[in-house]
């Protein structure tokens, strides 16, 4: 841990170029550099991240890894929505510790347990400053033992898993049984000792592979933080029959089975030769939880919208949608795509919000071919429609609604 210097240090010294730190080191026989920088990484790393453990000045972060792979304190706070008064919960991956301290907030009972040595250490030390200690047990164990180290702790309302995504090199891993723990190979043991088993997973994964994977899954939640998928939590239920539809929970207030997005598939037109994208129409981009979610088609039949094209992912209406999940706004010129307008376009919008949708370039080449530098209120989105029974390019020049009310 840190020493009372040390700590005042870290502070002061919290805005400070680290590697010029390190260098002068000798400045400062009496601290541990090395270690004072540490901690300066770390704070700054959870101190948008989770403010409240940055507020509290002795806590101790053990390693830059640990901090970057805790969850977020809104994350954290989601995942009680699992847990109720009474209950007790068993985190299995302990890690930082960041999801405990938040199950403690709510669950009469939480044990942590991790097979890092460190982190145990850490975690028992910042529990301690932050006032949880009483609320939470500490286990030294990996997962695949911990049943014979928590031997008075036969069931548990949710037990909770954060596996690691990185093998040893530190490469990031994406498949669900290359994690660690396996929870593929642990699950049917831990639903004999819960109620539940709650998976926290990289929001890379493919959701239908990991349901495979996880087959008593009976909710997904698309966990998404300024429109940036942040986690997949997947609940598996015991003692239930395997559900074959589970419940898809985004983060923007949508929910579906995934029945509903087949039934939703099969209603929509196939083609679409008659949709005419105009001015004055009214344009909508899912949220990012509602897009992994792979709600596609429910969209249009719940909204009473029309996509773009069967793979642009935009949307539009002649009518406002105001419960649309997702940004909104009002189209104000539909440009073809072409050469001749391309040499005009960055006269015409010197500054603009790109944002690609089924287009052979990316915003980076569009940028560089027309010129228009990034930011300003003009979005432009490059998409693709069907005209004529064919594919077309064109840019959709758009502004917010809250620009035009």
């Amino acid at each position: 841990m840190l020493t009372a210097g040390e700590i005042t240090f870290v502070r002061e010294h919290l805005e400070d170029d680290v590697h010029a730190l390190l260098l002068s080191a000798n400045k400062y026989p009496e601290k541990d550099i090395p270690k004072c920088v540490r901690q300066i990484e770390g704070l700054r790393k959870i101190r948008e991240k989770v403010p409240e453990w940055f507020a509290c000045k002795q806590v101790y972060i053990p390693s830059l890894q640990a901090a970057e792979q805790c969850s977020s304190a809104y994350t954290a706070s989601y995942k009680n929505r699992f847990v109720n008064p009474g209950d007790s919960v068993l985190d299995i991956t302990g890690g930082l510790g960041v999801d405990s301290f938040y199950f403690s907030k709510s669950a009469d009972q939480v044990i942590y347990a991790e097979k890092d040595t460190e982190l145990c250490r850490a975690a028992e030390h910042n529990f301690r400053v932050l006032g949880a200690e009483d609320c939470i047990r500490i286990v030294h164990s990996p997962a695949e033992q911990l049943w014979d180290n928590v031997p008075d702790s036969s069931h548990f309302s949710l037990v909770y898993a954060d596996p690691s995504r990185r093998d040893t090199k530190g490469r990031r891993l994406y498949d669900l049984q290359q994690y660690s723990p396996d929870i593929t190979l642990l699950q049917s043991e831990i639903l004999k000792r819960s109620h539940a088993l709650l998976v926290k997973i990289s929001p890379m994964t493919d959701i239908s592979r990991a349901l495979v994977l996880l087959p008593a899954t009976s909710q997904v939640h698309v966990v998404s933080v300024d429109n940036e998928c942040k986690e997949l939590l997947f609940l598996v239920k015991a003692r239930e029959d395997m559900p074959a539809d589970p419940l898809i929970v985004c983060s923007a207030g949508f929910s579906f089975y995934r029945s509903e997005e087949i039934r939703a598939a099969s209603l929509m037109d196939k083609e679409y030769e008659t949709i005419v994208v105009k001015e004055g129409s009214y344009l909508y981009e899912p949220e990012v939880s509602v897009m992994k979610a792979g709600a596609f088609a429910l969209t249009v039949v719940k909204y009473q919208v029309k996509k773009i094209h069967s793979n642009s992912h935009l949307y539009f209406s002649d009518r406002k949608v105001a419960s649309f999940p997702g940004r909104k706004f009002i189209i104000r010129e539909v440009i073809p795509f072409t050469s001749a307008n391309i040499r005009h376009l960055g006269q015409k919008f010197p500054k603009a919000n790109i944002t690609v949708r089924n287009f052979p370039l990316t915003v980076e080449q569009i940028r560089m071919k027309t010129k228009i530098a990034e930011g300003g209120d003009v979005f432009l989105f490059a998409t693709t429609m069907r005209k004529n029974n064919k594919d077309t390019r064109i840019l959709i020049h758009a502004t917010k609604w809250e620009e035009t009310i």
